[in-house]
């Protein structure tokens, strides 16, 4: 009967044991989904709120002699930040407009940050170098010549890699010019 009764106990403290062991392993790989479970909840708690960590708008205005300013208005949010197009060395990731050639419509000046990014140095491995970093709310400025008074659609895309969570971006958009008038809109398909 002792023998009965101290095998039940080694079984059963076994059991204990292995069953704290399991549920400690449980605890720590349930622990990341539970985060961003609770980061999802919230977000909801705290009202609707913009998924990405910046808001990206675009306007066409009318200059003069079928001249137009393209431009792309950037607020950043979250501590977030993307290369300047006016960084001299090359990233994948740098700040860029995209469009479809076209003899519709031509650039005819570069695109122009305000207000400018300052060049610094950043010590982290993809970059060991000079970067222009963009840290606050900017502006760019694309001149644009109409070549023909028909309409057309032109496409395009906005492209930059923010950061910090290092995801390459691309904005489609669509200029469009109907009855005279040239707009451009996100195209959101």
């Amino acid at each position: 009967m002792k023998r009965i009764f101290a095998s039940i106990l080694l079984v059963t403290a076994l059991s204990c044991k292995s069953d704290k062991s399991s549920s400690v392993a449980t605890t720590r790989s349930e622990e990341v989904p539970h985060k961003e479970m609770a980061m999802v909840v919230n977000t909801i708690e705290n009202g609707p709120r913009n998924a990405e960590p910046y808001e990206l708008k675009v306007q066409m205005s009318k200059l003069e002699n079928d001249a137009y300013d393209f431009r792309v208005l950037m607020n950043l949010q979250d501590d977030s930040y993307y290369v300047s197009p006016n960084s001299k060395r090359d990233f994948k990731g740098k700040f860029t407009i995209v469009m479809e050639e076209t003899t519709a419509i031509e650039t005819v000046s570069d695109l122009i940050e305000t207000p400018l990014s300052i060049e610094e140095i950043d010590k982290h491995p993809f970059v060991n170098g000079t970067v222009n970093w963009v840290r606050v709310n900017t502006n760019y400025k694309l001149k644009l010549q109409r070549k023909v008074t028909t309409d057309f659609k032109v496409s395009g895309f906005i492209q930059f890699t923010i950061e910090p969570r290092c995801s390459l971006e691309k904005i489609p958009f669509v200029i469009t010019n109907k009855a005279g008038e040239m707009t451009v809109s996100i195209n959101k398909c």
